[in-house]
């Protein structure tokens, strides 16, 4: 991975659907586009998670391929 962040977003080394996820794309919202509320970098992350089932399946490819 290239950074603890990503790492996190994608449930690889925070649980999916953790707070932890959550937050740390919410971070990465606000990095990329500061102009941004709180609240939509919020809404942005949750509708992300949302769509992707907090990157579950990301979590089960890693836990596989390294198994």
């Amino acid at each position: 991975m290239s950074n603890g962040e990503v790492c996190c977003i994608l449930g690889v080394c925070c649980p999916p659907g953790s707070d932890a996820q959550r937050q740390a794309l919410v971070h990465e919202v606000q990095k990329k586009h500061p102009h941004v509320s709180a609240e939509k970098a919020v809404e942005a992350a949750d509708a992300v998670l949302k769509a992707h089932d907090n990157f579950e399946d990301v979590a089960a490819l890693f836990d596989a391929a390294i198994a």
